[in-house]
């Protein structure tokens, strides 16, 4: 793990505000450091907050979908950090047949 992801886990951990969490990511997106998991999960992150950071208010699906991002931000950092895959843990579904050929 580099120093530069320490650094996002600490920040991420004190991120309270969407501003903050929406320039923390945008950071992370550019990240040379940054795993590819890691970079997909900022820009997701990035996407939803890019047309509310600056407003004074905001939908509040639409923060609710940020904090969401977010998590999966989070979670895709600490992957990198204990040396794991994002979402490797995660138990795959069996794919239902729908019958057509």
């Amino acid at each position: 793990m580099t120093e530069s992801q320490r650094t996002w886990i600490k920040a991420a951990a004190e991120a309270g505000s969407y501003r903050r969490m929406y320039f923390l990511a945008a950071e992370i997106a550019v990240g040379e450091t940054a795993s590819r998991e890691s970079r997909a999960a900022a820009r997701r992150v990035v996407r939803v907050l890019e047309d509310v950071v600056d407003r004074p208010i905001a939908d509040a699906l639409v923060l609710a979908r940020a904090r969401k991002r977010f998590a999966e931000l989070v979670a895709a950092l600490e992957c990198v950090s204990q040396g794991e895959r994002p979402g490797a843990n995660q138990e795959r579904r069996p794919v239902a047949k729908t019958g057509r050929r």
